[in-house]
């Protein structure tokens, strides 16, 4: 099956309460045409619950995460969503969290890597990094997972990319101040590796924030073919074609023309050592 439905669930999380975002990502997915439903970033407790992260972060054996996977199977659906999640091995680390329940039932995660820490921002006072791109592969596509800041980064999108990704999925709680600056580099996220992009976006206010909305999906050539409205709930569905994919790295082959010196480049500015590579 070549031809995939894509729901963009944009809705207003409630700070603190898991039990009531579940019952409502369950009305999401039951009632969505989507076969992939996509919710905002930290969407199960609400955006940044502060000191209240390290009692609502779970394992991936928690109470809430089971819930969702036992939904998508249930649905037959890939269900995308955030959450704190703890790590097991050193205590006392929670991360932000982008988890794919799949259709079935297999459950993928990704720990949010980089973490704004500038203006009304705080992530790095209460989450650990994340270490490893993700590609996961769900019953309905290949879905190369990242949440919010992480977009803006486009060394980890094309990492996803050449792994394999189809679409790159965004789970965002971007407020209305950065509005601008997300729409103008995910169509070029979209252009430069010829994927598609699914951006969530939060709505409502948590504290000093008021989260704008516009989630949004872009096909491989950066034109949008569903958006959300700004500033309230909605509930879009996008049909995308994959074999569109092809067809725009046919014309535009970026991924062959990546040259590896650049890379290198670009690790030597960073301080992290350059790689020796023969000489034609």
């Amino acid at each position: 099956m070549t031809k995939t439905t894509v729901t963009l669930a944009q809705v207003n999380c409630r700070l603190h309460s898991k039990d009531s975002n579940f019952r409502k990502m369950r009305s999401v997915v039951t009632s969505s045409k989507g076969r992939i439903v996509i919710f905002p970033e930290l969407n199960m407790t609400g955006y940044m619950p502060r000191d209240d992260l390290f009692k609502l972060a779970e394992t991936e054996k928690g109470p809430f995460v089971r819930k969702v996977v036992s939904l998508a199977k249930e649905a037959q659906k890939d269900v995308v969503f955030g959450m704190p999640m703890k790590d097991e091995r050193a205590h006392g680390h929670i991360y932000n969290s982008c988890l794919l329940a799949t259709g079935q039932g297999d459950l993928f995660r990704y720990d949010k890597m980089y973490l704004p820490t500038f203006g009304p921002f705080e992530e790095r006072v209460f989450f650990a990094g994340g270490r490893n791109a993700m590609v996961a592969d769900g019953m309905h596509a290949r879905i190369g997972m990242t949440v919010c800041y992480d977009i803006f980064f486009p060394e980890l999108v094309k990492l996803e990319a050449l792994r394999g990704a189809q679409m790159i999925v965004n789970i965002s709680a971007a407020p209305t101040t950065s509005r601008n600056s997300f729409e103008r580099v995910m169509p070029a996220r979209a252009v430069e590796n010829g994927v598609f992009v699914a951006y969530v976006n939060m709505v409502g206010v948590h504290g000093s924030l008021v989260f704008s909305g516009g989630s949004v999906v872009y096909d491989p050539t950066g034109e949008a073919i569903a958006r959300a409205e700004n500033l309230k709930e909605d509930i879009v569905e996008a049909e995308i074609e994959l074999t569109d994919l092809e067809l725009a790295r046919r014309s535009r082959p970026l991924a062959r023309d990546i040259r590896p010196e650049v890379v290198d480049g670009l690790r030597s500015e960073l301080g992290l050592g350059g790689v020796s590579r023969p000489k034609d």
